[in-house]
């Protein structure tokens, strides 16, 4: 199975130009699933934008037109979705124009610069996804950082973990990914794809560094601090 790891700078409140980065990418990208980053449609973080209605459904309408272009295709896109009055930060496992399944983040930061517990309800499903034959676990960023979510993944069956991540910078952090990347690889013995966003908002910096983690190491990784696109092999 060829995933594609699209490491992309999204503009945080350009829904349209995003979507219209993301499309192609999907379109041209010779792989069996291409994944985004968290709230690739949004950008991240959106903050108080999401207090208009009008913004989430806009990035509804952009969800819409993406899986209209997912025809024999598959991708995995971040998305704000309203569920029952209740705003979720989510990602949809998109095929051939149906999602087929959607993930709610469980583990919402709420320090330092992160705030999403003002705006995100907690997720509580350690999603899995069936795609080629294999079963596949959907988590958002903070969700790979504590054990509970891949451990309840891996107990369902997964046999890869995809996570999607606005995961900034700070002196350290590569070293800190690959130090939870190895701890989740050793509770779990599960195979990982980390794709991480590029650019700045606000004074904050996002460094990609997205990548395929397997049998303890970093298999394949996207440049640090540039948009990226890389297609990994997975057996």
């Amino acid at each position: 199975m060829k995933i594609a790891l699209a490491q992309i700078n999204p503009i945080v409140g350009d829904i349209e130009g995003n979507a219209n980065k993301i499309i192609p990418i999907i379109k041209h990208t010779k792989a069996d699933i291409v994944a985004f980053p968290e709230l690739c449609i949004t950008g991240y973080s959106p903050q108080d934008l999401l207090l208009k209605g009008s913004f989430i459904q806009k990035n509804m309408a952009a969800l819409r037109k993406i899986i209209q272009a997912t025809k024999n295709k598959a991708a995995i896109v971040g998305f704000v979705e309203n569920a029952h009055g209740e705003l979720y930060n989510s990602a949809a496992a998109i095929r051939n124009r149906q999602v087929i399944e959607i993930h709610h983040k469980i583990c919402l930061p709420n320090y330092a610069i992160f705030d999403e517990k003002r705006w995100f309800s907690q997720g509580s499903q350690p999603t899995i996804f069936e795609f080629e034959g294999k079963k596949i676990g959907l988590n958002i960023c903070e969700d790979i950082w504590f054990p509970e979510t891949a451990k309840k993944q891996k107990e369902r069956g997964a046999d890869l973990i995809i996570n999607i991540s606005a995961s900034p910078y700070w002196k350290g952090k590569i070293e800190a990914i690959g130090n939870i990347l190895m701890q989740r690889w050793e509770e779990n013995k599960v195979p990982i794809i980390l794709v991480n966003q590029v650019g700045g908002q606000d004074g904050i910096v996002y460094y990609g560094h997205s990548m395929y983690f397997n049998g303890g190491k970093v298999i394949k990784k996207c440049r640090d601090f540039e948009e990226d696109i890389l297609i990994v092999d997975v057996k």
